[in-house]
């Protein structure tokens, strides 16, 4: 997490759907400077609150445009954003159709607090962004609190919402990190000051430079601030920080840094160096230099596709006042639109089919969600029109049109127009209705497609598709983005569950509530030889066990049963044939073990083929949050994108978000299952199981975040990738984040706090409480053990259209991970030698081990960027801990001493390091971020509880050292101590 993690709160907005870069849909659009499709969206379970709708509006949204007008240079403005009302809140007839809006695809929601941003109960909880990438990235979503945006002291302390919403939007839309030294979201990097090479002096890590600031070391036992021991030639004492004044007269950047509380702050840095009011300056210490590579916010912006190759360039707008809809959500409307052409005959696709669209019908709640069913082949075929689901009648008579035969062609077009027909039913608004779609075979009459997904985008139906085998049309692609749907892939071989996620993560999306969402524990396909037996065992937790449900399906036809199946529970209960919740449909080849009330522990799970052949079976147990006051466990996946160009170089990403609400949960087992195509000679490749980390490192953004991230690099060819992951706690060392612990963390979002009122003792206060201020004591963050618990789910398909040139198989072509995280860990000016460490790479991105390390050191950080070669490369005789041709396995932390030469004419030597990992044919990561070490004679140390206080001096930042004050005042008293003696001695002259 990041500055996106502010610390103190935020909100949200509609669409035509593109994707970026994860697989979770966006339909915010940049042209002709305008941003329309943003959407805002109010999770389910927040209580209805006319105020929180005027606050968004009035005090958010509305504040944001001119600003984000002015920091982008006139390129961009909101002109149109949708507020999403969710369906527990009362209609109105003010509220309009939602299109296809939905809170999964928000980009700004307004949900309940996440502990790490909402240390104490009187403050608001902090706005953050959920980063699941890394540099010039979009994000997930930006999360405010209901309370942050009705809480009367939110812009009386934490400054103007709609300044932050800018400052999150550059993290969420553009992949910007803070520039400020963030102890909550990067304590392990975190530098409030650092040596300047450029200006071979102690300065604060900021952006811009010149910021008028006191450096001000807070001191808990006299609850005060003063001055900080130290000057910018030796540094400061440890807890100084750098307070800037609340006006500013040198600069207008940046807003990364995160004051925008501070009325001039109206720009993001730049690399101009014409202008000092917004410089970058690429030596800074911060999270943004570090991972983006040393590139200011400004360079970032304009090689976004938003700016890049000229896009949006600047233009005077008069008005600049967006438009807002407010929508609500309304009923589920869903088409099957399934593919029945003559290639569905084999590897038992259409029986696949059938029996897992019978038990996604049949396995839906009674909420009057309406489905309806189209057939395609060379013609489309309506088979039911929309169909409310309000009883267990109404779903099996829907669910036994499923087609199950199969004739010749395939008409992708077809099928979506007699979609739209049914959705269109009446007169009805099509927008907001959703396709799933089915298909294996290649689109016979793409134009007409073509002309369906047009008019798709324009009526605002989403279209999820089903790529069933490798040979399913790449128009699969094309419709689901456009349209703002997933992506999931069916394989022929046994394994494979794309259709049961596909159908899952539908029912899933049409529930309101946490209560009523359907949890997958658990699921899996086998197939079974005669008389086999198979075992296995899942954790309900006691988060779930209401309506706990296993299911068991197959695909062949027998009127007697094919599977047994028994099931224990962890008091030793037994549930089989003889339990009145156990039922065999041999129609829709499906038996069901449905069990009102679970107790929780682990369950063990007993199937045994009797059929009289081989058997494919697939398993699945769900269940429900046991009561509406208890929130449980979520896992959600999502990849990098459904279309990965491994032809350039681009590699794959699975990301997994495990949370209990909204607090993060760390430390679990997390692993993804990829399923790959055949290679061109048709040799086909198992499932490939690759560990998510949540660890910071390879392609994780920030640790302990409950994000887990990992690249997959095992490519086979052309084709389609489908991953599952699998999440447990078998290890119990998984942990949910209840709070942070002590003081409410600072945040820069704060309103600036004039120093000089912090000095003469007045700290800011809400009620009888102050408010978190920089320098005080960092807090620390609060666990609790998870208990044991299974999740599974699907993180869609993603489709390689192409290889690198003359690539086979097997081949390495991709080097080590960047190193993201080297940190200086202690120097010694004495010894003149650098402690640093750093996460291990792997030998492809961050799998296995690189083969060695380079290090290069030098006193200037613009070498890094401009002349690497004249950069000093660390020998083995330079090496006093650690193997430069020994590196560790990913993910495991390497420490290193390095002896460098120190001039003994300075009281500060600052070097630069960086470095670079080679795997074992010469591939070689990509340069690390910039290391700053300083080795100094001494560092400043605070003075005695009786001399803390010092006088109001200003100097280049605004303060003065505490040691200069009691040399000062020592002077001062020696001088008038001596005027006194003399005088005395004076008069004593006298009387003589």
């Amino acid at each position: 997490m990041d500055r996106c993690y502010m610390i103190i709160l935020l909100g949200l907005l509609l669409l035509i759907e593109q994707c970026f870069a994860l697989t979770k849909p966006t339909s915010i659009k940049l042209e002709n400077n305008e941003y329309t499709g943003v959407l805002f969206a109010i999770h389910p379970d927040v209580p209805e609150d006319p105020q929180l709708i005027e606050e968004i509006q009035q005090r958010m949204i509305i504040d944001a445009s001119p600003y984000l007008y002015k920091a982008t240079r006139n390129r961009a403005f909101f002109k149109s954003v949708t507020i999403l009302i969710p369906q527990t809140w009362e209609d109105k007839a003010i509220y309009q159709s939602p299109k296809n809006a939905t809170f999964e695809k928000a980009d700004v929601i307004i949900a309940e607090k996440n502990p790490r941003y909402n240390p104490e109960e009187i403050f608001p909880a902090s706005p953050y962004c959920k980063h699941f990438e890394g540099c010039g990235k979009q994000s997930a979503y930006i999360h405010f609190t209901p309370d942050y945006l009705t809480h009367p002291h939110t812009e009386l302390f934490f400054g103007n919402k709609g300044r932050i919403l800018v400052h999150e939007w550059g993290h969420y839309r553009w992949g910007l990190f803070n520039e400020y030294a963030d102890e909550i979201a990067d304590p392990d990097e975190s530098q409030e000051f650092y040596f300047s090479q450029q200006k071979n002096k102690w300065v604060p890590t900021r952006c811009a430079d010149d910021w008028i600031s006191y450096n001000l070391v807070y001191d808990p036992k006299m609850k005060r601030y003063r001055y900080c021991v130290g000057n910018e030639n030796v540094g400061y004492e440890d807890g100084c920080v750098s307070i800037p004044m609340p006006s500013q007269s040198r600069v207008t950047a940046s807003i990364m840094y995160g004051y925008t509380s501070v009325p001039e702050i109206v720009d993001f840095c730049d690399s101009d160096p014409a202008d000092p009011s917004i410089r970058h300056n690429p030596e800074v210490p911060n999270k943004h230099n570090r991972l983006c590579d040393t590139k200011s916010n400004w360079q970032v912006m304009m090689e976004h596709e938003d700016f890049k190759d000229g896009n949006n360039g600047p233009r005077e707008i008069d008005d600049v006042t967006p438009t807002i809809i407010l929508a609500r959500v309304k009923q589920q409307r869903t088409v099957l639109v399934l593919d029945t052409s003559s290639s569905m005959k084999g590897h038992l696709r259409m029986k696949k089919l059938a029996t897992t669209a019978r038990n996604f019908l049949t396995s839906l709640d009674s909420n009057g969600n309406a489905v309806g069913i189209v057939s395609f082949s060379q013609t489309g075929k309506i088979l039911s029109p929309l169909v409310n689901l309000t009883s267990d009648e109404a779903k099996r008579s829907l669910a036994e049109l499923i087609p199950t035969t199969t004739t010749s062609g395939t008409c992708i077009g077809c099928g979506l127009e007699k979609a739209l027909e049914i959705l269109s039913d009446g007169d009805a608004d099509p927008a907001g209705g959703e396709i799933i779609l089915v298909t294996d075979g290649v689109d016979a009459y793409p134009a007409r497609t073509q002309n369906m997904k047009d008019q798709y985008i324009r009526e605002g139906v989403i279209i999820n598709a089903v790529a069933f085998s490798n040979s399913a049309s790449a128009t699969c692609i094309d419709l689901q983005q456009s349209t703002g749907g997933r992506l999931w892939f069916q394989a022929d071989n046994p394994g494979s569950t794309g259709l049961h996620d596909a159908f899952l993560a539908t029912m899933q999306a049409g529930t309101t509530t946490a209560y009523e969402k359907r949890i997958e524990l658990t699921s899996s396909s086998r197939l079974l030889e005669i008389n086999e037996v198979i075992s296995y065992g899942v954790f309900i937790d006691d988060t779930l066990g209401r309506k706990t449900t296993f299911t068991f399906s197959y695909y062949v036809d027998s009127e007697l049963p094919v599977v047994s199946v028994i099931i224990t529970g962890p008091s030793g209960e037994v549930f089989d044939k003889s339990y009145q919740g156990y039922g065999i449909d041999s129609t829709f080849k499906v038996i069901q073990v449905i069990i009102p009330r679970t107790e929780s522990g682990l369950w063990q799970v007993l199937v045994t083929n009797i059929y009289n052949g081989r058997l494919e079976v697939l398993m699945s147990v769900s269940s429900f949050a046991s009561d509406e006051n208890v929130e449980p466990i979520i896992a959600t996946a999502e990849l990098s994108g459904s279309l990965t160009d491994f032809a350039n170089g681009q590699p794959l990403i699975a990301f997994a978000e495990i949370r209990q609400g909204f607090k993060p949960i760390i430390n679990a087992n997390v692993t993804a299952i990829i399923e790959r195509p055949a290679d061109n000679r048709d040799n086909s490749y198992p499932p490939v199981k690759l560990q998510l980390l949540d660890n910071g490192a390879g392609a994780d953004v920030t640790r302990d975040d409950g994000i887990y991230s990992r690249y997959f690099t095992e490519f086979t060819g052309v084709g389609y990738y489908g991953i599952k992951l699998s999440i447990n706690n078998d290890n119990k060392e998984a942990l949910i984040l209840q709070t942070i612990d002590s003081e409410a963390p600072y945040s820069r979002t704060l309103a600036s706090t004039d120093p000089d009122q912090l000095l003469k003792g007045n700290l800011p206060k809400v009620g009888d409480q102050h408010i978190p201020l920089p320098g005080m004591p960092t807090p620390k963050p609060s666990y609790e053990e998870a208990p044991n618990f299974s999740r599974s789910v699907s993180g869609g398909s993603s489709r390689v259209k192409d290889t690198p040139e003359n690539w086979k198989v097997g081949d390495d072509i991709t080097g080590p991970v960047k190193i993201t995280d080297l940190t200086i860990t202690a120097t010694s000016y004495t010894e003149g030698t650098v402690s640093l460490t750093f996460t291990a790479p792997g030998d492809d991105l961050d799998h296995g081990k690189a083969s060695f390390y380079v290090i290069r050191y030098s006193d200037s950080t613009s070498v890094f960027i401009d002349d690497v070669a004249n950069t000093t490369l660390v020998t083995n005789d330079d090496i006093l801990k650690g193997n430069l041709s020994s590196p560790a396995p990913f993910g495991n932390r390497e420490s290193f001493v390095v002896r460098v030469p120190v001039r003994r004419d300075s009281q500060t030597v600052a070097f630069s390091i960086a470095i670079n990992a080679v795997d074992d044919v010469g591939n070689v990561g990509a340069m690390s971020n910039v290391a700053h070490a300083s080795l100094r004679q001494f560092v400043p140390e605070a003075p005695s509880s009786s001399t803390t206080m010092g006088s109001s001096v200003s100097g280049s930042e605004g303060s003065v050292t505490g040691v200069v004050v009691i040399i000062a005042m020592l002077i001062v008293i020696g001088t008038v101590v001596t005027v006194i003696l003399v005088h005395l001695f004076k008069k004593k002259g006298h009387e003589k």
